[in-house]
């Protein structure tokens, strides 16, 4: 995660396996004899001393007493409101209170916890996760029902007036621009091709053969389709990707009888890199998740998986020679210490750190990454994969704490006995940098290098680098390190940037030596010395460029670092797409909606500077998986901003609008959604006009159902379909969800009462429709 976000952690439920929008409340069968744990929002407020608060109710209906209940949440400094009960900050993320309440429990008692929260409830991704119960000191599931946190205003709105939700009216005129009549023309599907010319009779499907090329640009290609067998001449080092492309325009360029308008087709990349980042780190995916992802990827002709595989929350990636990794770092649970074989929860889970059925435990053993890395090449994708560090360590750093305890071998320790260094980071850890003073991190990258090097090779499939991380080291990070403070008087250096400079050129020239790229995000190749780019700058394959300062880029531009767009304000797909209170999402890096990365040009993203433009190596889309709990929850974020993104890779410049954009759009959410993948719908517009209520939806019509309810009830898939208007009379609340296969919308809410108004004066009254 890059930025700095709202205190604490957590996000989303998964016991309940929820997929889609939380929208309604979340039931279950509570299986006998298991604990059920319900929680809602009872709204926000002022405090005593004026700050914004919301109240959190946990009701425990219990099977028998318990010394705890624990929960992860993106909400942090909670106060409970019974004097009886404490909160203990286990981690930052992760909480648990207590109280002798819970002691003189017994089988089907029931007892309210309810803890004042700082500010606002911003969204669905902050309502708390993976509750459980601790008793005899360990965790015991419990089954999880949270209430909706769209029932009532006072839910969403702030106690001076701030109003996030995005209403009906308001969003039948955002609908109402994105709406188009413009229809798809043949091939010219996402990513639009440089060159279609249409010669205008109809045939059959042609067979498709490929035959290689020269030209000098990225995945070059040129197919005429007239005739029964259609040759497709390309440069592509995976032809076989370019030839399943053109098969995928041809398929849906086909009218009904199977036929297909013949044409002339000529088309490359701007790119040479177009990528996506997965981060199984926070939260871990099952192989077959990833080469769902994959898939989605190739299909929309990216072609490199940046494969966030190590974090403060996790190590997902067996290496047979450091076992500990995975035994301790992909393996989350309750414990107060950390001296135990597995690290402490956050984001979800269930506090059992065996549990199979929860992102917080898992990991790839090498065939199964092996497996991936196949699946990927074949797809024309390769995989770099990524191991945060120095900082973004706490998993590493604990497993190998572990090596040096109960195995013996201290000389992979990442950190110093006796460091009194006091640092915060962004996401409030302050034990998750490595040392760069010490021995053990260089011995611990180089085993990495080898272990990954050694996995390819394996795979026989190519390595493009390995990235390292290299962002949001906290300030103060090695103020009290012994071993730093001697490391700066020997080298003559005076500030933290120095020390840190230190040790990504000593990775780097491991890297170097094994004859190895590296990736960065953008802090490796901002603010050193010409040294230090002079010797790190030619091992480097790329940097993230991930902030939205353009300034940045250009520095790191000048300096030829190559250069991956990966801006937080137009590609980070775990950025929020509205302030509607049911979306998920984060918001510390603003609002990346379906259309923010069609928009990631470079004229926008390096404005008036034509040597960045033209100097950037690739584009990259990033999801990180704090709110992530299944593969349907990545499809809601990838879709169909992946669409946008893949645009933009093909093409840096502008190409099409955004009712062509939705033009694309109208064909291939449906087949998306038959499918059977998750998809982020734009919610219905609601409007009253004339005393009629009128829905509508971005979309073309025919294109999903938008189902309602006039009680104040939350639509569900059962609820009446609109088709036409219908009187308001004696209609005070509708509420609208769009439904499209699995996947369905925010709600939409309108409410149809008046109130009178008056003037500053108190002279001019009128009355106006209300939105509370």
């Amino acid at each position: 995660m890059k930025g700095n976000i709202a205190k604490g952690y957590g996000t989303f439920l998964r016991l309940m396996a929820v997929t889609a929008v939380a929208a309604t409340t979340t039931m279950c069968t509570t299986p006998k004899g298991m604990s059920e744990i319900q929680w809602e929002t009872l709204g926000n407020r002022l405090g005593a001393d004026g700050q914004e608060q919301h109240l959190q109710r946990f009701t425990v209906i219990a099977d028998g007493s318990f010394e705890r209940m624990a929960f992860c949440s993106l909400i942090g400094d909670m106060k409970p409101t019974n004097p009886l009960d404490t909160v203990v900050e286990i981690l930052p993320g992760y909480y648990a209170v207590g109280s002798p309440r819970f002691a003189a429990l017994n089988e089907g008692d029931t007892v309210v916890v309810e803890l004042m929260a700082p500010g606002t409830l911003h969204n669905q991704s902050f309502i708390p996760d993976g509750m459980h119960l601790v008793r005899d000191g360990k965790a015991v599931r419990a089954a999880n029902v949270r209430q909706p946190i769209v029932m009532r205003p006072e839910q969403w709105r702030s106690p001076v007036g701030k109003d996030p939700m995005i209403y009906g009216d308001r969003a039948f005129v955002i609908n109402d621009s994105l709406r188009t009549d413009v229809g798809m023309v043949a091939y010219k599907q996402v990513p639009v091709p440089k060159s279609v010319e249409l010669t205008g009779r109809k045939i059959a499907k042609p067979t498709l053969k490929v035959e290689q090329t020269k030209d000098s640009r990225n995945d070059y290609y040129r197919v005429e389709i007239d005739g029964g067998t259609a040759t497709i001449y390309t440069n592509s080092k995976y032809p076989e990707a370019i030839k399943a492309m053109v098969q995928r325009r041809i398929d849906q360029s086909a009218d009904a009888d199977g036929r297909v308008v013949t044409a002339k087709i000529e088309d490359w990349a701007d790119y040479a890199i177009r990528g996506y980042m997965i981060d199984v780190a926070r939260n871990f995916q099952s192989k077959e998740d990833v080469k769902s992802h994959i898939d989605l990827m190739a299909r929309y002709g990216l072609n490199f998986l940046h494969f966030h595989l190590g974090d403060d929350e996790g190590w997902r990636l067996e290496i047979p020679s450091l076992p500990e990794l995975t035994e301790v770092g992909a393996r989350r649970g309750y414990t107060t210490t950390d001296d135990v074989p597995f690290l402490k929860g956050i984001y979800s889970g269930d506090g059992n750190p065996d549990a199979k059925d929860t992102p917080a435990n898992g990991f790839y053993t090498v065939d199964e990454f092996i497996e991936i890395l196949k699946y990927a090449e074949s797809k024309g994708i390769l995989v770099m994969p990524e191991f945060d560090t120095p900082g973004h360590s706490r998993a590493a750093i604990r497993s190998m704490e572990w090596r040096a305890k109960h195995n013996g071998d201290s000389s992979y320790r990442l950190i110093e006995d006796g460091d009194t260094s006091v640092y915060s980071t962004a996401q409030f850890f302050h034990d998750n940098i490595m040392n760069p003073a010490l021995n053990g991190p260089y011995k611990f990258m180089a085993t990495i290098f080898d272990g990954i090097i050694a996995i390819y090779k394996k795979a026989g499939v190519e390595l493009p680098g390995i990235h390292i991380g290299g962002d949001e080291v906290a300030e103060h990070a090695w103020d009290g390190s012994p071993a730093v403070n001697a490391l700066r008087k020997r080298e003559g250096m005076t500030t933290q940037k120095q020390v840190f400079a230190h040790f990504v050129r000593k990775v780097s020239e491991l890297a170097s030596q094994r004859g190895i790229k590296i990736g960065g995000w953008q802090e490796i190749a901002l603010g050193n010395a010409d040294e230090y780019d002079k010797a790190v700058q030619p091992t480097v394959m790329y940097v993230n460029s991930w902030t939205n300062a353009d300034t940045k880029g250009k520095e790191m531009a000048a300096k030829d670092y190559p250069l991956i767009i990966s801006n937080v304000d137009y590609l980070y797909f775990d950025q929020t797409p509205s302030t509607h209170p049911e979306e998920p999402g984060f918001t510390w890096g603003g609002i990346v909606d379906d259309l923010k990365p069609l928009h990631a040009t470079v004229e926008h993203l390096f404005p008036g500077d034509t040597i960045t433009q033209e100097k950037a190596a690739g584009i990259s889309g990033t999801t990180f998986a704090e709110t992530v709990r299944s593969r349907a929850m990545y499809e809601r974020y990838m879709l169909p901003r992946l669409l946008g993104l893949a645009e933009r890779a093909h093409s840096r410049h502008a190409t099409i609008t955004d009712q062509h954009f939705y033009a694309i759009l109208n064909e291939e959410l449906p087949l998306l959604a038959k499918e059977g993948h998750n998809i982020l719908l734009r919610q219905p517009g609601i409007k009253i006009q004339n005393g009629m209520i009128t829905m509508n939806t971005a979309y073309g019509p025919g294109i999903g159902q938008i189902r309602y309810t006039t009680d104040g009830t939350l639509p569900t898939a059962d609820s009446p379909v609109y088709t036409a208007p219908f009187t308001a009379n004696g209609i005070k609340e509708i509420r609208a969800r769009l439904f499209m296969g699995k996947a369905q919308s925010v709600i939409s809410i309108l409410y149809n009462y008046k109130k009178r108004t008056s003037s500053a004066d108190g002279k001019a009254q009128k009355e106006e429709l209300h939105h509370l």
